[in-house]
């Protein structure tokens, strides 16, 4: 009875999840090949499950049922379903994984398929197609004279049966030999790792083969759940490496995503668990009434944000639909706001290999705290620094035992800038068999972590963004007797307002020519671009007259106080070369882009309050 149960409960578990997954895979990627494939070869281990099932409670003969049954089964044999869990698919078994997943692991393989690879898989859909109508219309691969449900049928070979199990063997070894050479030249570590899972995942199928031989050739007692077991572990990994390996070439992730569609499938897949037991325990409700029910449970579910879009063309005008959508994608953008360090980590795992890097580290500056955004080949937990040492105007390579353990290996710091606001750092380890990086590493560097920072505050600003969003829906009501929101100003518009400080013409088209700051500059008749432009410059002007500390002229060496006011106003309003501004102040160029940055904030700053204090 126990073995009962167990392989009753193992085989629904197998056939939702197998439903569920191949589902999964197709609606995220429905234009490529790889996961249509992926989605067949998971429905067949579906129809399996579902064969043991139907083994465990068979349906009536089919002559006790109505005609038109044979037209939607025309594959249901009736007087086999008693005798063998295969026996009501007559012809269909775990062969076309087999073939199905050989296809899959020839496209991945990195370069073009070649024609020796293509030969490989228009042979195995041919071999595919032989046996299936050899096992269903002879005896030429197999007889089954009498099998127990819970145990594998014993069977009596023909005489293709070895062949059929030599080619078989053979399509698996080919597919491990593909998986290998695919993670073997795998460019990064997280497309290598989803290598490997599918690599693990075929060994374990695999494994399904000798299993199924001690039952079938020797005659041993093997439960059905041995099999069930194997394939429901090489399902879950063959769907989530499928997926994530579809993602990683889509340059995006799906970890939560899988999570939480997972976790909808098992609520969903425990609860009709639950009421099929009281229903065959409590009514003595045939097991077999609810396989079909439990099958399109899980797929509906799987579907309903698939059958929604669909519908949504049916009911709604093209500017609701559209309204929708954006509110679909505002949806999805919530949800990946999570994703944000695992985008980096892909990032710094493409980084790190391209440099040989030993390890390597993204930290993001939260409030006052530091945060591990991604990590390569880094297993520490704590960070023996703060914000204010890592704080660094430009990239600097580091000497052994910079930073104190565990991080004393670290060889470069990159700043993570947006703008003029540090986010976080890079920090690389040593290279393999080097010290230092050479100017040619770095230089590579340079160019990507721009992006990561930009990448950061892209984030930052979407997570703002859904913030106001998810404020205004809740405060609609009260949102129209509200002033409204002055406009920010940005360093970085305030910086390139200095930088055309004496183009009234370009100063008048800026977005700053729209502060109501501006119009109390502007003369009384009419009003040109140009003079926008003027009005532009006396605000700027007037607010970098805000860092001057005193109105008495500095001395010939001027005090740390003078600094942000001498750089900003040599620099834009003089015209005079930095480095001359280095030299006249003593400062190194560290300093003077430090200075320079924390200027502009302040300027910025000041012409927002001065902004807020216009009537």
């Amino acid at each position: 009875m126990v073995l009962l149960h167990t392989t009753r409960l193992v085989s629904y578990l197998v056939l939702a999840f197998s439903l569920w997954l191949g589902i999964y895979v197709v609606t995220r990627s429905p234009k490529r090949l790889i996961p249509w494939l992926t989605g067949l070869t998971l429905w067949t281990i579906a129809s399996l499950s579902m064969s043991t099932l139907l083994a465990l409670d068979p349906p009536p003969e089919m002559a006790s049922l109505p005609w038109w049954y044979q037209l939607l089964l025309p594959v249901w044999k009736g007087e086999r379903v008693e005798r063998a869990m295969s026996g009501w698919l007559n012809g269909w078994s775990v062969t076309p994984a087999i073939v199905f997943w050989h296809h899959i692991t020839a496209l991945i393989r990195p370069g073009p398929l070649n024609a020796w690879r293509r030969t490989r898989i228009i042979g195995a859909y041919v071999l595919l197609g032989a046996a299936i109508l050899i096992q269903a219309y002879t005896p030429y691969l197999f007889t089954i004279p009498e099998a127990h449900p819970l145990y594998m049928p014993t069977l009596i070979p023909g005489p293709l049966y070895y062949p059929f199990l030599f080619f078989s063997f053979l399509f698996v070894g080919m597919s491990l030999v593909n998986l290998i050479r695919s993670a073997s030249s795998a460019p990064t570590e997280m497309p290598r790792k989803q290598f490997i899972i599918l690599t693990a995942a075929t060994l374990i199928a695999g494994l399904t083969g000798p299993v199924a031989i001690a039952g079938a050739v020797f005659s041993l007692s093997v439960p059905i759940v041995i099999q069930s077991t194997l394939l429901g572990c090489a399902v879950g990994l063959i769907g989530f490496g499928v997926a994530n390996y579809g993602a990683l070439t889509e340059g995006r992730t799906i970890r939560r995503d899988f999570i939480y569609n997972g976790a909808i499938v098992a609520g969903v897949t425990i609860l009709y668990l639950l009421v099929t037991w009281f229903s065959v325990t409590a009514y003595r409700v045939p097991g077999a009434a609810f396989i079909f029910v439990f099958m399109l449970v899980i797929i509906t579910h799987s579907l309903v944000d698939v059958a929604r879009r669909g519908l949504d063309r049916v009911f709604y005008r093209r500017d609701t639909r559209e309204l929708r959508a954006d509110l679909q994608r505002l949806t999805r953008m919530a949800g990946e706001q999570d994703s944000l360090d695992e985008t980096l980590s892909l990032t710094l795992d493409s980084l790190c290999a391209s440099v040989r890097a030993t390890f390597g580290l993204i930290l993001l500056f939260e409030s006052e705290a530091v945060r591990v955004a991604a990590r390569y080949r880094w297993y520490g937990d704590s960070l023996p620094f703060s914000q204010k040492d890592l704080l660094a105007d430009d990239v600097g390579r580091l000497e052994q035992g910079h930073f104190p353990e565990p991080l004393s290996e670290a060889a470069l710091l990159i700043p993570l800038y947006a703008e003029s606001d540090q986010l976080g750092v890079m920090l690389l380890g040593r290279p393999i068999n080097g010290v230092q990086y050479v100017l040619d590493e770095v230089d590579m560097l340079l160019y990507p972590s721009d992006r990561i920072a930009e990448a950061v505050r892209a984030a930052q600003r979407e997570a703002d963004y859904l913030r106001q969003v998810a404020e205004l829906a809740a405060k609609s009501e009260r949102q129209t007797a509200q002033s409204p929101r002055r406009r920010q100003i940005s360093v970085k518009e305030v910086e390139d307002g200095f930088r055309h400080l004496t183009d009234y013409a370009y100063l008048g088209e800026m977005s700053l020519a729209g502060l109501k700051l501006v119009s109390t500059h502007l003369p009384q008749d009419t009003v040109t671009h140009v003079d926008r432009g003027k009005g532009v410059f006396n605000i700027l002007v007037e607010a970098l007259e805000k860092l001057r500390p005193t109105e008495d002229e500095p001395g010939r060496t001027p005090g740390r106080e003078w600094y942000p006011y001498l750089i900003l106003q040599r620099a834009y309003v003089d015209d005079i070369p930095n480095r001359d501004i280095m030299q006249q102040l003593y400062i190194s160029e560290g300093t003077f882009n430090r200075t320079r940055r924390n200027a502009l904030r302040a300027v910025t700053r000041a012409l927002a309050e001065m902004e807020t204090g216009t009537a």
